[in-house]
């Protein structure tokens, strides 16, 4: 299983002034994490002999990279919310439009060249080595409507003897699951913060929606799926980071090579599955903590009294616009390199080496992914503010 990079609110323009040091700390996991993914991906196709024999214990880096941006996606997204709670314009509605902008907006144009791509490159194929290529009407219907791999659908199907209502993903679009889960995640968290933080009461059709939400993340963890408890604890975290602040940094750090400790336990004892609770937890709360000691020891360096406000390092600056440049485009560069690297392999695995492939997959994937940013992505802010016009008062 993998994920989609969190998504975040800032423009992603690469020529945009670095943020400051925690901040840089999230786009540099962001941006890295979404490279292993495409690495990750392409080994386990050029490579399957080595990444993907049945019973392998095999350490997936694009497994690893979904830990972090859901403990990146709970804690941002949270944090985000408390800190606009006070706003008197920032509503469900607002929250909800705010998330459709970010994350479905670049998602259905990625899905339909990823539609038509398919039906033109593959020529009907049905079954690649490592994937099932499903081009259905009601799997294309499904993707468009976020409505694939929901549990409630597939529990549904057989009983009322409807099985075209449960799809997967479309296509090459494989990895695309996480988006439509992180999606639901973010529609049952609003619901929630809101009927909290607003007191907004709950009609039928909110209630019918939050449990039709909330069933995604549950469904996948009954399947031994617990990526969502990233995002949870990720939530949780923010929501305790001023207290959390007030804690010393070497607390911190202690906690981090605890859980990390932990973390590395839990994988020799279980088999490298990175889809554990176990695994999960720990790679989560290490996470947390290393951000809390790395964002104490920037403030108790900016504190001290021969701190002169000098500017940063030149390597320092050099790594900060690495940062942000990575992370900006992150988010499309999951939405396309999965068909990407298909295609690579359709058309050249019989003429190139696979130690060829590998990186001319993580070079072609990422320069027409900084093209689908820049064509597409980067305008969501323009969506928003579009969709806020016309459907809120």
């Amino acid at each position: 299983m993998t994920d989609a990079p969190p998504v975040v609110e800032r423009t992603g323009a690469p020529s945009a002034k670095p943020a400051p040091g925690p901040i840089i700390f999230f786009d540099f996991a962001r941006g890295v994490s979404a490279q292993a993914v495409v690495l990750g991906h392409a080994l386990n196709i050029f490579v399957p002999g080595i990444f993907m024999v049945p019973g392998q214990r095999v350490f997936y880096m694009q497994s690893f990279a979904v830990i972090i941006f859901f403990v990146l996606s709970g804690f941002l997204i949270t944090s985000a919310v408390l800190k606009k709670k006070s706003q008197p314009g920032f509503t469900f509605g607002s929250y909800l439009i705010d998330r459709i902008a970010r994350v479905v907006y670049p998602l259905v144009p990625a899905l339909f060249l990823i539609t038509v791509f398919d039906f033109l490159v593959l020529h009907g194929s049905t079954k690649l080595p490592f994937i099932r290529i499903d081009l259905s009407p009601q799997t294309i219907a499904g993707n468009f409507l976020l409505l694939f791999n929901h549990p409630i659908l597939q529990e549904l199907a057989p009983r009322l003897r409807m099985p075209w209502i449960s799809v997967g993903p479309v296509g090459s679009g494989a990895p695309l699951w996480s988006v439509v889960a992180e999606w639901w995640i973010y529609v049952a968290f609003g619901l929630l913060a809101f009927a909290a933080i607003r007191r907004m009461k709950l009609g039928v059709g909110s209630a019918l929606l939050l449990v039709f939400a909330i069933a995604v993340p549950v469904g996948y963890m009954a399947k031994g799926g617990y990526e969502s408890l990233a995002w949870i604890i990720g939530m949780l975290y923010a929501m305790a980071a001023a207290q959390l602040r007030k804690l010393p940094a070497s607390f911190h750090g202690m906690l981090a090579i605890l859980a990390t400790a932990g973390f590395l336990v839990s994988l020799y004892y279980g088999g490298q599955n990175l889809h554990a609770a176990s695994a999960i937890g720990t790679a989560s709360v290490a996470f947390c903590h290393l951000y809390f000691w790395l964002s104490g020891r920037k403030e108790r360096a900016a504190a001290a009294p021969n701190f002169d406000g000098a500017r940063p390092a030149p390597a320092t600056q050099w790594f900060n616009k690495a940062s942000v440049f990575l992370s900006s485009f992150s988010y499309s560069l999951y939405l396309i390199h999965f068909s990407v690297i298909t295609y690579l392999w359709f058309y050249l695995h019989d003429r190139l080496s696979a130690w060829q492939l590998i990186p001319l997959a993580l070079v072609v994937s990422n320069v027409l992914a900084y093209g689908y940013f820049l064509l597409v992505e980067r305008h969501f802010h323009k969506v928003g503010k579009v969709l806020k016009a016309r459907l809120l008062r």
